[in-house]
């Protein structure tokens, strides 16, 4: 039996005792983070997928910004060159979050706390420099520095690290303040610069930099994020084809007649894998989750299994709080994440079933 039939055995006799003893979340939500989410959602239905369950999630993931950091590559990407800022807050609006607290749910965060948050970074890709500050990376900044290294502020990045980097670059000293967890691969490939910025940072400036950088180059070695749709529990309602139509749709609000669909009609599929859920961006977000809700992992340290992936040291000794994909095939690292796929997955849907309550 070869190695990734063995792990792939394990991982599914795991999943299997969740689902066999019923799995229940805990229900206590004490625990919150920090979370300034950088993002290049500009018609991207992966992006705007993800938004919507960062938003579901807000009673958890206290939102301090969204920032747009559109994609460059147009040629490739044509939805992610939209002019970002006012999609943003659309989908926002469409999520109709305050329909939610009106149910009860009165620890998700306010429609106009979202979209106050949001922000417009940096319009171009290139590595940073005293002229490109932007409105995001400004904000990053401000908001960071109200954080300690105890109590820090997490900075997701579901696109390019332009404003991130931008923000580092400006702001040295909150490199102690910040965690970040980076999508990589192809987001990567469209700013190189910025991301390369970003490490000759840690590695001359602050060693000791965190951040977990998800799916390290050359791209398709190992992208662990990936997990979030590919493998894991595929049956049925679960599968990435097949959860949007059985969970998402007839689940509905119309923000009191402002939208002409419901929200739950209107939620968009991936262009890749077509018509799917694939939220590449969300391992970010379930990585914080998941101790909460799932009791898996410590968010203190990335080399425990987790809802949002498994990771290993780059360098220990050089970089203590740097992590990427573990040394294994890109099947096996996507497991790390799949192999929670009906939890993840249960929970968002019972979530959704709060618009029909």
């Amino acid at each position: 039996m070869n190695r990734l039939i063995k792990v792939s055995l394990i991982l599914w006799c795991i999943q299997s005792s969740n689902t066999l003893l019923g799995y229940q979340p805990p229900e206590n939500l004490e625990t919150t983070f920090d979370v300034i989410i950088d993002t290049d959602l500009g018609g991207d239905p992966d992006d705007i997928q993800s938004l919507f369950r960062a938003v579901h999630y807000s009673d958890i993931l206290k939102i301090k910004g969204i920032i747009s950091t559109p994609n460059s590559d147009k040629n490739h990407h044509p939805w992610d060159t939209i002019p970002n800022v006012k999609l943003i807050k659309n989908w926002v609006k469409r999520i109709d979050v305050d329909h939610l607290r009106r149910k009860g749910y009165t620890h998700l965060m306010t429609e106009e706390e979202l979209l106050l948050s949001v922000k417009e970074g940096s319009q171009s890709k290139g590595a940073p420099s005293t002229l490109r500050s932007s409105e995001g990376s400004n904000w990053i900044i401000a908001t960071a520095r109200n954080y300690t290294r105890d109590q820090p502020l997490w900075i997701l990045v579901w696109g390019s690290m332009t404003t991130t980097a931008q923000a580092l670059h400006d702001a040295p000293d909150i490199a102690d303040k910040i965690r970040i967890y980076y999508i990589g691969s192809t987001n990567t490939l469209h700013d190189t610069e910025s991301r390369n910025f970003v490490f000759n940072f840690m590695e001359k400036e602050f060693p000791n930099l965190w951040w977990i950088e998800n799916g390290v180059l050359p791209k398709g070695s190992h992208e662990t994020f990936r997990g979030v749709y590919h493998l894991g529990k595929q049956e049925g309602e679960w599968a990435y084809t097949s959860f949007i139509n059985s969970n998402i749709r007839n689940h509905r609000s119309d923000h009191a007649g402002m939208f002409k669909e419901k929200n739950g009609d209107i939620f968009p599929t991936a262009n890749y894998p077509k018509n799917s859920l694939k939220e590449g961006d969300s391992p970010s977000l379930l990585y914080l989750i998941s101790p909460v809700l799932g009791n898996v992992g410590q968010v203190n340290d990335p080399t425990q299994e987790s809802w949002g992936g498994q990771f290993r040291h780059f360098n220990a000794r050089k970089f203590p709080n740097y992590y990427v994909d573990l040394d294994l095939s890109p099947e096996e690292c996507q497991m790390t994440i799949a192999q929670w796929r009906y939890d993840f997955l249960n929970d968002w849907k019972l979530r959704w079933d709060r618009y029909s309550e």
